[in-house]
């Protein structure tokens, strides 16, 4: 299959509202469908795919194109990284060395090697007489295969460098080993050995499903030997792996946190497991972390919604404050899940007790203000003036967070019966607070949004009355004599020329009616890569989005409008014109000029 085959079966098998729907939460707007827009900060959706022309565009930053230009746009990724992405997506085989001019790039051989090493750990869980110790850890969690298999969870050897050698017969180099944090350079000055040697592996995913890192347990035997050796080794930051950025689970628990319009965060890849096996699918983990922005970036193309459960610890709870944090000033609702006390110590073990109470839990999760409000009653004195204004003051720095005045008198009032103080006292404090600064628990934008966004030049009145009709004839046909009627004369926009020239030509040809458009059409698809049939195909979305309501009449109606506002515009703007040549032809007295303009103008009427 040639190069642009290949595009064009990718494109045949993907719709660009699935492709873009994993990023962004789109709601349906007439034949399309909108969002936010990722690429400029935006609180009004201006930003629309249209699964019938396979294209997205941004009314307000002007973004647009199709699966490839959106997937390289929010992944930061040049062409052939995106093909490969888009052609697994697809399941449609490359070449070798399609999409990459014959060299593979280092973050594709990464993500090979990590793969490459997370089959075998997979398969040496399964079959291997070394891996009897992970099985038993599997068999005691209850796992079931279906489990294992989904998860890929495996086994890596309790030696030096057994991974090491097989990956390199399999044609990576130590280097490359090295760079994708499965080896480690030997502490004598030469060599590397193995990173994970007899644990059990949890392979860490990307939204993709690619294996980007692991999660090494513990078992007995290699490490384990060690009473001082840790219970869980990581990879560490590489070219494709940042654990600010990864979220446990988010490949298989994507489409569950859409569908339930929830994301249920814990700290365990162990949580996640047993969650996801006992049908409770909407989990992921943040693997030990607080919330980051990165994180809140990629739950936001699923969710505005988010319930926190984090250990009671002290290193949980402060977690769970600083997420709350991150969250709340990224602009998300936060609840709080507090375990039963007869539900064990995590969600893995609530789940494997009785799945009814973690279901429970879930949906009985407390606002985070309840939560912080809990915490304070547990621990305050309230026989000591000093403990509860120190309390009460802490409390009024979360309620002063909130962007939402409502709300505020909300907790003022809990707050109030809590300490038994009058609401205004409480009231004038928050006042005192006043807002905090932005650098108080609220995200940076995500990469894509913070790009620098130059926005569209302001267009003049009579360049968009042309987009609209030229919009209008495109998508409805029984329009078209009379834009192209109502355009002949004019002076059009030198952008919009070319398009409409063909469409007239098209229109103004022998064919019936009933053909043209059709033609037209087929005519524009033969150009897909043209900026002319890119242009079509804006201009079709944004007719349908600003008069796709209309009935008939009233498409005829807003028809003769526009086509009365641009004549009337040309005219302006023609008079302007001839005011100024007058000018310069009184101050040349050229008496000859001066009586052609005059007649012009008195032949002019608006």
């Amino acid at each position: 299959m040639s190069g642009d085959g290949v595009i064009d079966e990718i494109k045949r098998r993907l719709d660009i509202a699935e492709v873009v729907g994993d990023y962004l939460q789109l709601k349906r707007a007439g034949t399309s469908l909108r969002a936010c827009c990722p690429f400029h900060d935006e609180k009004t959706p201006s930003f629309f795919v249209n699964p019938e022309r396979q294209i997205y565009h941004c009314f307000g930053c002007g973004e647009g194109g199709d699966i490839f230009e959106f997937v390289q746009k929010m992944e930061g990724l040049e062409f052939p990284d995106a093909l490969r992405l888009l052609a697994g997506k697809a399941g449609v085989k490359l070449q070798p060395g399609r999409g990459d001019d014959g060299q593979r790039s280092e973050r594709r051989r990464l993500l090979e090697a990590n793969a490459l090493a997370a089959k075998l750990y997979h398969r040496l869980l399964l079959d291997d007489e070394r891996a009897a110790a992970a099985r038993q850890y599997v068999e005691r969690r209850a796992l079931s295969a279906d489990t294992v298999e989904s998860f890929m969870l495996g086994y890596s050897p309790d030696s030096w460098d057994a991974t090491s050698k097989f990956l390199m017969s399999r044609g990576f180099s130590e280097s490359e080993l090295f760079r994708a944090g499965l080896s480690v350079k030997s502490d004598r000055g030469t060599g590397h050995y193995d990173r994970f040697r007899g644990r059990m592996m949890f392979p860490i995913r990307d939204v993709h499903g690619e294996v980007i890192g692991f999660t090494a347990r513990v078992l007995p035997g290699a490490d384990g030997r060690d009473p001082d050796g840790p219970k869980y080794v990581n990879t560490p930051q590489t070219l494709v792996y940042d654990k600010s950025r990864a979220l446990y689970g988010i490949n298989l628990a994507k489409q569950h946190i859409r569908r339930e319009g929830l994301a249920v965060v814990v700290e365990g890849n162990m949580d996640v497991i047993s969650s996801h096996q006992a049908g409770v699918e909407n989990v992921v983990a943040s693997s030990g972390t607080a919330l980051t922005s990165e994180q809140l970036d990629l739950f936001r193309r699923f969710t505005d919604r988010l319930v926190l459960s984090f250990d009671a610890d002290s290193a949980g709870e402060s977690a769970a404050k600083r997420g709350i944090d991150m969250a709340i000033g990224a602009g998300f609702s936060v609840r709080m899940l507090r375990l039963p006390p007869d539900a064990g110590k995590d969600p893995d073990d609530c789940v494997r007790r009785d799945v009814e109470l973690w279901k429970h839990a879930i949906a009985e999760a407390e606002p985070y203000m309840s939560w912080y409000l809990n915490l304070a009653s547990e621990r305050t004195d309230f026989s000591s003036a000093e403990s509860k204004r120190r309390a009460a003051g802490e409390l009024l720095q979360e309620i002063a967070k909130m962007p939402n005045q409502v709300e505020q008198s909300h907790w003022i009032s809990e707050l109030a019966r809590m300490f038994s103080t009058p609401e205004a006292m409480l009231f004038e404090q928050l006042r005192r607070l006043g807002r905090p600064s932005p650098a108080r628990g609220q995200t940076q934008p995500s990469a894509a949004a913070s790009t620098t966004v130059t926005p569209p030049a302001r267009k003049e009145r009579t360049d968009i009355c042309v987009e609209y009709l030229l919009g209008l004839a495109l998508v409805w046909s029984s329009l078209s004599q009379t834009v192209v009627e109502g355009l002949a004369d004019g002076e059009l926009p030198a952008g919009l020329t070319e398009l409409y020239s063909n469409y007239r030509e098209f229109y103004t040809s022998t064919r019936s009616d009933g053909e043209k458009a059709p033609i037209f059409r087929s005519w524009l698809a033969s150009r897909d890569k043209s900026a002319m049939a890119r242009q079509a195909a804006v201009l079709e979305l944004q007719a349908e989005q600003e008069f796709g309501e209309l009935p008939p009449e009233g498409l005829r109606e807003e028809t003769g409008k526009l086509i009365g506002e641009f004549k009337s515009l040309q005219i302006s703007h023609r008079r302007q014109e001839l005011v100024r040549a007058m000018s310069a032809a009184e101050r040349n007295g050229d008496l000859e000029k001066i009586k052609e303009i005059q007649r012009e103008l008195g032949e002019m009427t608006v």
